[in-house]
């Protein structure tokens, strides 16, 4: 039997267009999670990953969308 004939296939262009929305959802969350994270950070944690304050200020500004 075809794949197609059991309902297998492409994906539909809506499947694709939920797939993308999750997507760039999930990366927002994840943009906002980390900023919100890296900002909780002691400035000695800081140090050791060789970031200054002024660039965590710099991330945390950002907003959710942006990369």
């Amino acid at each position: 039997m075809p794949l197609n004939a059991i309902g297998a296939g492409a994906p539909s262009r809506a499947d694709a267009v939920k797939f993308n929305v999750t997507a760039m959802l999930t990366k927002w969350r994840m943009n906002y999670r980390g900023r919100k994270q890296l900002a909780t950070l002691p400035d000695f944690v800081l140090k050791d990953l060789g970031i200054s304050r002024s660039q965590v200020e710099q991330e945390y500004a950002k907003s959710f969308w942006e990369n």
